[in-house]
């Protein structure tokens, strides 16, 4: 008899699979930004599920903070909690503020064939991102780490919204 249960795969974001399979498979309806009536849903998902990771990593990061507090109120760390509080409070808002093409009632999201590729790229390393600050937050990792991610996510933000943008946007870039 096979031990095939006790095989380790490996996470989604680390799998053979193309970038666009892997965000396939990790943000649920994605379809790619290929049906042109459907980009801003697509666009949505991904600030969706980055957002939803972000927002439990908030939680979190709240809740070590309090323990921290609890046992001594005079913690410095406390003081980097609050930073990285901060920090992920305005990634979160920023995730989803990020203009969504709706600028003029009658704009559209329009990508560019060329950089379809670079935007899949940018929306999985946000998703992994925020899967890594989660994953960081929730065992309790130092808050300059996760900090050093949230600048990371940050990056990832405003590039991808450089390559998702209305078409007459587009052309001032």
């Amino acid at each position: 008899m096979s031990s095939g249960n006790s095989e380790v795969k490996p996470p989604i974001s680390e799998s053979p699979l193309s970038p666009l399979e892997r965000l396939q498979l990790m943000v649920p309806g994605f379809r790619g930004y290929k049906v042109k009536d459907l980009i801003r849903q697509d666009d949505f998902l991904v600030r969706k599920t980055a957002a939803s990771m972000l927002e439990e990593a908030l939680g979190f990061v709240e809740r070590a903070e309090e323990e921290v507090a609890r046992n001594n109120p005079f913690d410095p760390l406390i003081q980097q909690y609050e930073t990285l509080l901060s920090d992920l409070r305005t990634l979160i808002s920023e995730v989803w503020g990020a203009p969504t093409g709706d600028a003029g009632m009658h704009d559209r999201f329009k990508v560019f064939p060329e950089n379809l590729e670079r935007l899949v790229e940018y929306d999985l390393k946000l998703i992994d991102t925020a899967r890594a600050i989660l994953d960081l937050a929730k065992s309790r990792a130092n808050p300059q780490a996760i900090d050093s991610l949230i600048r990371d996510a940050r990056t990832y933000v405003i590039e991808r919204q450089k390559l998702l943008v209305t078409e007459k946007l587009g052309e001032k870039w």
